[in-house]
């Protein structure tokens, strides 16, 4: 055994239960293997955590940024850090996660703080003095009248110090963790940025700048959005749903167009076309079922929001301006002149036609005037001033 917390384990186990697990490994080869695949893998995660994040005080700082537990020193040496901190936190999903489960366990430690002493601070404060009015025990003199104050308790928060503890043990207690996740990663690769990915099926994602996708590398119909925002185009299979899971929801499909938009707390779903299910990962019974250009949103642990009617213009960063079922000719005209730079105009006659739910401009601003002039039994004319869709 030459990983160092596999050998902790076995030096802390029972004479007994250490001779059994001999016992077991000599006994079954098949398990040996696996023991030794284990370690091999734990100390191959160690060295590319130890390459990319070799101090890792400064995942706890990261951590606690979002709260005033940091003294201007340590947010100096965070800032200065933070480049290095986002590729690793990119490249290694168990260390978003590591992140989410300090933050968790400050908020639930001060949580737990302030119910020990609550019983303390509820109920309305005594006007009785402290020691009343009898001359006090220790001094033998009538109390001041600063000491005739009411005695009012306070329930302050954890001192920094003991935060700090909390999670530094959090970090402590994640050795096992950032290894079952990386176990669970094996096989999936990371993609971040704006671009768009193709998978084995033939379904498209196309990512928003800052999005990061976990995408499996074999025919597994199924992608992670770690966080951002993504457009997935996903390939008709009746006898096997797609799924995309987020850091707190699952979204199911069998084919169709819809956004994700992602953060470690809520997911929101727009639904371009086709039918989706959502529903939070901890209560996967509590799904909802979207119609095209409909949206919904899981905020945490609750279950998903009603679904209503989507605004589809949420999604104008992708390459496509997708416009639900009755937008007017003249409101896509306008979309597509903001997203392309060019003037668009609509004979005034034509430009209050409602149109059928789609998508426009996928293949350049041209392609997308032609359809929509043939929808409306129209045509395009180009001048020096830009294109106009006239009867």
């Amino acid at each position: 055994m030459r990983d160092p917390d596999a050998l902790a384990l076995y030096d802390a186990l029972p004479p007994d239960e250490r001779a059994a697990l001999d016992a077991a490994l000599r006994e079954h080869p098949a398990l040996g293997e696996a023991f030794a695949r284990w370690q091999s893998l734990r100390a191959g995660v160690r060295r590319e955590l130890a390459r990319d994040l070799p101090d890792r005080a400064l995942l706890v700082l990261y951590a606690l940024a979002d709260d005033d537990l940091l003294s201007d020193a340590e947010r100096e040496q965070l800032e200065a850090a933070r480049p290095a901190l986002d590729d690793a936190l990119a490249k290694h999903p168990g260390l978003v996660a590591a992140v989410r489960r300090i933050r968790a366990d400050r908020d639930a430690f001060e949580a737990a703080w302030a119910a020990a002493a609550a019983p303390a601070s509820t109920g309305p404060a005594s006007t009785e003095p402290a020691s009343g009015d009898r001359p006090s025990r220790r001094t033998g003199r009538t109390p001041s009248r600063a000491e005739d104050r009411p005695v009012l308790r306070r329930v302050a928060r954890p001192t920094r110090w003991i935060a700090r503890v909390a999670a530094v043990v959090a970090v402590v207690a994640f050795a096992g963790l950032l290894t079952f996740l990386a176990t669970r990663d094996a096989g999936w690769e990371t993609v971040a940025g704006a671009q768009t990915v193709t998978l084995v099926d033939g379904s498209t994602v196309e990512l928003a700048d800052g999005a990061r996708l976990q995408v499996s590398d074999d025919e597994a119909r199924q992608a992670r959005l770690l966080g951002g925002e993504a457009l997935f185009q996903i390939v008709r299979d009746p006898e096997t749903p797609f799924e995309v899971t987020t850091p707190n929801a699952e979204v199911t499909v069998l084919g169709t167009t819809f956004s994700v938009d992602a953060t470690d707390v809520e997911t929101e779903v727009v639904l371009v076309e086709g039918a989706v299910t959502l529903a939070p990962r901890a209560t996967p019974d509590a799904a909802v079922r979207l119609e095209p250009g409909q949206t919904s949103r899981v905020l945490a642990l609750d279950p998903p929001t009603a679904p209503e009617a989507a605004n589809l213009a949420v999604l104008d960063w992708t390459q496509a301006v997708y416009v639900a079922e009755g937008t007017t000719a003249g409101e896509i005209a306008r979309r597509l002149a903001d997203r392309f730079g060019a003037d668009v105009q609509v004979e005034p006659s034509i430009a209050g036609e409602p149109m059928g739910a789609g998508e426009y401009g996928a293949d350049g601003l041209e392609d997308a005037l032609d359809k929509l002039a043939l929808a409306l039994g129209a045509e395009v004319l180009v001048d020096g001033a830009g294109y106009r869709i006239v009867e």
